[in-house]
Order: structure tokens, then sequence, then C-alpha cells
């Protein structure tokens, strides 16, 4: 899964690497992006936008009442899924970002790990986006498609986030059939990714500095 992440990449950077000139936005740099947090985003309509999104998808549960949110879309069931299956068909984007975190349990311990690109190289994630209150604010909210973790991350955690190169962003966001990803995708850029253990001090989502991605 994935449920913390890094941008280290400033907008002018992510603007020359897609081509983008139609949007003004401010850095969103962070140690420490996590659910609920606002995040930068890239679609397609007929030219490619940069935006910001609010992490999650948030319904009410049928059965307590209650208000859930989820944060990851399973790429294996995405097309079968109410809450995913139209967004996966009309909005899809990518997710900019320098790595994120993962917590391996051992002996029953939670020991968080820095996944990324050394060092600390631009990646993106595949996800899906969709309006929230569309009449009122147009404000976007958006999910991080996941799948069977690889045989290294899975040292870690049996999932991981669907990472992507450039090419294979602008192939997704171009792809209006959604047959670009399956539940077999392997990304060109896999191969590089790496990992080591962090401080708990990554822990409290407060936490936003460098202190996070430093080894433990």
């Amino acid at each position: 899964m994935c449920g913390r992440f890094v941008n280290l990449t400033k907008t002018n950077t992510i603007k020359k690497k897609f081509d983008i000139n139609n949007s003004i936005i401010k850095d969103l740099i962070s140690y420490n992006i996590s659910p609920s947090n606002n995040s930068f985003i890239l679609y397609k309509n007929t030219e490619i936008n940069l935006d910001i999104a609010k992490w999650g998808y948030s319904f009410i549960d049928k059965k307590t009442n209650q208000e859930k949110t989820i944060i990851n879309s399973r790429l294996e069931t995405i097309n079968d899924k109410i809450l995913f299956k139209e967004s996966y068909f009309k909005r899809k984007c990518i997710i900019p970002l320098n790595g994120y975190y993962e917590w391996s349990l051992l002996d029953n311990e939670k020991i968080p790990y820095f996944i990324h690109m050394p060092p600390e190289e631009p990646m993106y994630l595949a996800g899906i986006w969709k309006y929230i209150n569309f009449q009122k604010d147009n404000q976007k909210v958006f999910t991080i498609i996941t799948k069977k973790a690889n045989t290294s991350i899975n040292k870690i955690h049996h999932r991981m986030p669907v990472v992507l190169s450039i090419e294979e962003s602008n192939d997704y966001m171009d792809d209006d059939k959604s047959l670009f990803l399956n539940s077999n995708f392997l990304s060109s850029i896999e191969a590089e990714l790496d990992f080591y253990a962090v401080s708990k001090f990554v822990n409290n989502p407060n936490n936003n500095s460098k202190e996070c991605i430093e080894s433990n």
C-alpha cells in the first residue's frame, strides 16, 4: 500500500518535465504527506494540467453511517469497484513524488522504511481523481493505485503503489480505454527502487523535516 510520501520537487521542474504551461502553483514541498493532506496531481484533458488535490476518497458507510476515507485503490479490482470505476475510465492522474514510506512488521513492532530512487530522484505514481462538492468549490480528491509488491519490496510489505517513469506516466494519462495497466504491470523503473529503515520520527504526521528520511 502507500500511506505517506515525500515531495521535494519544485513546481517549475514538474512543469518542464511534462511541458505544462497553463498552471501557476506554488511549490508544495513536504517530507511527510499524509492522508487528507493536499498534494500535486497531473491529469490530461486536451493538455496536461498540474493541480492540487486532497488525498483520499470519502464516503458514508451504510452499515455504520459513519464517514470513511480510502487512500488506495487496488489495481486488481479497480474496474469493478463502484467507488473507483468511473474515475479509472475518465479521470486518471499521476502523483509526483520523491519516495514513499512503508511499515514492516517485525516481532510485533512496526518499522518504517523509506522507498525511493536514489538519490531521491523524482518518480510518479498512478492514481485516479474526482470532484467533491462539484458545484461549490470544484475541490479534487485522489487515491493512489496499488498492486502486489515485487520481490524486492515484498521484503517490507506485500503491496506497493504503481510507480511510473515519465514515459509511462504519459502513456497512462493517454489511456482512455484503461488498457495500459494490468494486474501484472511492471514498471521500467522498479528495479531502481531502493529502501532503508528510518526513525519512528516519521510516524507522527506533524513531523515534517529532513529527519523523516534520515537512515536509522
